[in-house]
């Protein structure tokens, strides 16, 4: 009879538990807080299993119908680096990210695109590009790379997290970190892991995962410089986040509001 009662409550325990994940996860698919028409924003923490440590995201969803990503180089103003919050001024962007890697010396690896113009050359290595072309963006392995016509924006990073909707097998690597994806709705993801250090691993299975389940349902998602040089800023409206890194970087994307 004991075993009985027991059962029963154990039962009702885990059906109490599981449908509180299931609330869990589907505030965390609808807590994003619009900024504007075509601007989203929310915070994400993530503590205990499957995630190997406690981190935290700061999100941006931006819609391209409304608002243009572009690539900022920092030797456009005559200076090999500067923190992204400088850059974003610079630039008058609404919003903007750290972008790919680079030499001791601030001369970037990989290649860039610019508004339509190479400003460096592409590596022939195994990373990553997003890119805009026709106003579509894309995330792409170095090898299918083909520069020609109607590509606006390129930048070259890696590694890639999420391809063709399916979440790659990374090295088990802590740190700090800045990733781009692309949704299945084609809007686009900024994200930056705030004051935590996260793994390659988990903030791969964050991209992937549905909204339902407390991700960020992305097709295609690709790491950006981490460590010191991940860094955002958003000064937008209502909206003001300032996430320093450790040091200037010389590139980053930027967010503007697209023109009518």
């Amino acid at each position: 009879m004991k075993l009985r009662y027991f059962k029963k409550g154990f039962l009702f325990f885990l059906l109490s538990f599981s449908l509180a994940l299931g609330r869990q996860a589907l505030s965390a698919a609808h807590d994003w807080h619009l900024i504007d028409d075509g601007f989203a924003v929310k915070a994400l923490q993530f503590n205990g299993p499957p995630y190997q440590a406690p981190f935290k995201l700061r999100i941006l969803r931006i819609d391209l119908d409304k608002f243009s990503l572009r690539v900022m180089d920092c030797r456009a103003w005559g200076v090999d680096r500067m923190e992204i919050k400088t850059l974003a001024k610079k630039a008058q962007a609404l919003a903007a990210i750290n972008g790919g890697f680079f030499q001791p010396d601030y001369r970037p690896l990989g290649l860039l695109i610019v508004d339509g113009q190479e400003t460096n050359p592409l590596r022939k290595t195994d990373w990553g590009i997003f890119m805009i072309k026709d106003q579509v963006a894309r995330i792409i392995h170095t090898q299918e790379f083909q520069n020609n016509q109607g590509i606006s924006q390129a930048l070259q990073v890696g590694p890639r997290l999420v391809v063709g909707g399916r979440e790659l097998h990374l090295k088990k690597q802590l740190a700090k970190r800045s990733a781009i994806g692309i949704t299945h709705k084609n809007q686009i993801i900024l994200a930056n892991s705030e004051d935590t250090q996260v793994f390659a691993q988990d903030l791969a299975h964050v991209f992937w995962l549905s909204e339902d389940a407390g991700g960020l349902a992305c097709r295609d998602a690709l790491c950006l410089d981490g460590g010191g040089s991940a860094q955002m800023y958003v000064e937008y409206k209502s909206l003001l986040i300032d996430l320093p890194g450790s040091w200037p970087v010389p590139n980053g994307i930027g967010v503007f509001k697209r023109q009518p």
